[in-house]
């Protein structure tokens, strides 16, 4: 074989390679976006104004706690090299808390439903 002939054939094999390698990412944003549809299958339904008052709700939530209160947070503290007094750790003791206000504002917006304990109406 010639250079020629061997640069021919790497170049087709190489626009050969290139079309399966775009075919396989096709193949793959359809099988990721498939998977988000079977995942997304059972979910609760949210319109997109109540995604935003979901969204508000817990701004809201968040925003009205107390960070500033010291008492939910530990501190450990260590002398520095030149003597003096400095924070070594600081730790949020309190997530519980804002997780039970984050809850209950968001608690607000919905009515719990009654659950159907009909078999044959399952999936």
């Amino acid at each position: 074989m010639t250079t020629t002939e061997l640069q021919a054939k790497i170049e087709a094999l190489q626009a050969a390679f290139d079309t399966k390698v775009q075919e396989q990412n096709a193949y793959r944003s359809q099988i990721d976006a498939l998977k988000k549809q079977l995942t997304d299958l059972n979910k609760p339904k949210l319109t997109a104004l109540q995604f935003d008052e979901l969204t508000e709700s817990v701004e809201e939530a968040v925003g009205n706690f107390d960070f500033d209160d010291t008492d939910n947070y530990s501190l450990d503290f260590h002398i520095d090299y030149d003597n003096r007094i400095a924070v070594e750790s600081l730790t949020f003791d309190n997530a519980d808390e804002l997780v039970r206000v984050v809850c209950d504002e968001v608690y607000t917006m919905f009515a719990e439903a009654d659950e159907d304990t009909n078999e044959e109406n399952q999936d």
